[in-house]
């Protein structure tokens, strides 16, 4: 016998306002049909109700069931056999089987074979509830997260990078013709020129795009924690965990900063690349690296390496591909696009309309922006939380670029300084003893070498460290 009862319409039907779910029932007997079609209809659910086996499969032929509720003692087919079965062709629908206190272990056996919960009989009714209940959450759950990511990927494929410029159409043209390669790639450009996103959209439009793509970044941790992050690491308990070599799988792992790192680090990071393989921490052979690395450096690694940024034994970027990330200042004609863009993604994102007031396209052209892409997002943002009405004017934009235009320069001192540090250190460490020859590389006098080694706590003994 199998039936289906509709559940009652209108406010009474359920206690929530999202769209009920269908739920089949599968049992011999006929008191526990009754009880739980009863209970559920109660609480708003779709009920369909079958008492065997075969007749739940030949009513999900007809009939989407989001959970099946069986026991797992029935004649002819049992609740195991209907869980396989449901597994093999209805792999979307979540098993709950229901079983007497003496078969435990038959229901531990089907959770670990696919089903999602087990009940015990006799049933409590608001336990059943509670138990469908968690999983129509997980499912919805689940479901907004593969709708969240479907439009993640949407908003970052290649298509969606503004290009109207030459320069940056030049790049969309490298990307599409490296984007299913195997090799590694080296992004090179001014910070905040969109690198980041760029990898995201060579990731994303793929045949990786369903592997993880994961941002590793040298400077956002120390030194100890960005390797244990990267390689792996045992814990004190003696357990292994996994660096994202490993974690990444065949996505793409996108690292930056990486002349952030010491010379030992960056030479154990160039053989990886180099050979497609490492070795973890405490091992002795070496595991295959089998995602994509994508390398972000500010500057050419030709030039990185000269000026000793980064060291010798990263030599082999400079034999990979190399794609040139424009700054903002080379690709004006995008800048229309790119604040098309912002409006865009700031009306998804904060469920708020914006318009631009006359001229203020003009004004917001007219700036620089150092800072580049990042820069003018910021810009946008702020302008965006001192409107009121979500028109930008250039009283907004104006204000907003003063801000920024502070926060800019403080940040770029900050990197200069950076940069002149490791300049320093790396001449004083080629030069070991030889303050005058380190002087003489970098075109200043010994006494100015000083100065600067004082400044950045650089001692004649880190001559050492190299």
């Amino acid at each position: 016998m199998s039936s289906v009862r509709s559940s009652p319409s209108g406010p009474s039907a359920g206690k929530s306002n999202t769209p009920v779910e269908r739920i089949l029932i599968v049992d011999d007997e006929r008191v526990v049909l009754d009880t739980l079609v009863d209970v559920l209809q109660a609480e708003g659910f779709g009920v369909g109700e079958a008492s065997n086996a075969r007749s739940a499969l030949a009513l999900m032929a007809s009939e989407p069931f989001a959970i099946v509720l069986s026991d797992i003692r029935m004649p002819d087919m049992d609740g195991m056999e209907l869980l396989h079965e449901i597994r093999r062709l209805h792999p979307g629908a979540d098993v709950v089987l229901m079983t007497g206190f003496g078969s435990v272990d038959g229901a531990i056996e089907a959770m670990s074979a696919g089903a999602s919960d087990y009940l015990l009989k006799p049933l409590r009714p608001k336990e059943v509830v509670a138990r469908v209940r968690s999983i129509l959450q997980r499912r919805k759950l689940e479901s907004d997260l593969h709708a969240l990511q479907g439009e993640l990927r949407s908003r970052h494929e290649m298509h969606n990078i503004v290009a109207q410029s030459a320069r940056m159409a030049a790049v969309v043209t490298a990307l599409h013709r490296v984007r299913d390669s195997l090799e590694p790639l080296v992004l090179h450009g001014e910070e905040g020129s969109g690198r980041r996103f760029i990898a995201r959209a060579l990731h994303h439009s793929g045949a990786r795009r369903s592997a993880p793509f994961q941002i590793v970044d040298a400077r956002s941790s120390s030194a100890e924690e960005f390797v244990e992050s990267l390689w792996g690491a045992r814990t004190p308990a003696g357990r292994w965990r996994r660096g994202w070599f490993e974690r990444a799988e065949q996505g793409t792992l996108h690292i930056t900063g990486i002349a952030a790192l010491d010379a030992h680090e960056q030479e154990r990071l160039g053989r990886a690349i180099e050979t497609r393989s490492y070795v973890p921490p405490g091992g002795h052979e070496s595991a295959p690296i089998q995602a994509r690395i994508v390398i972000s450096l500010d500057e050419p690694p030709a030039d990185a390496l000269a000026t000793g940024r980064l060291s010798p034994g990263l030599a082999v970027l400079q034999s990979l591909v190399n794609v040139r990330v424009p700054p903002l200042r080379q690709r004006t004609d995008d800048l229309p696009g790119l604040v098309a863009r912002f409006i865009e993604d700031y009306a998804v994102e904060h469920g708020r309309a914006l318009t631009l007031a006359p001229r203020v396209l003009d004004r917001i052209a007219a700036h620089s922006y150092p800072g580049n892409v990042r820069q003018l997002f910021a810009v946008l943002s702020n302008a965006a939380k001192l409107s009121l009405d979500g028109t930008l004017s250039t009283e907004h934009v104006e204000r907003s670029l003063r801000q920024s235009d502070v926060a800019s320069a403080q940040r770029i001192a900050d990197q200069l300084g950076d940069r002149e540090h490791q300049l320093v250190l790396h001449a004083v460490q080629r030069n070991p003893g030889r303050l005058d020859q380190a002087a003489r590389e970098l075109g200043v006098s010994r006494t100015t070498l000083w100065r600067r080694m004082r400044k950045y706590g650089i001692s004649v003994t880190d001559a050492q460290a190299s």
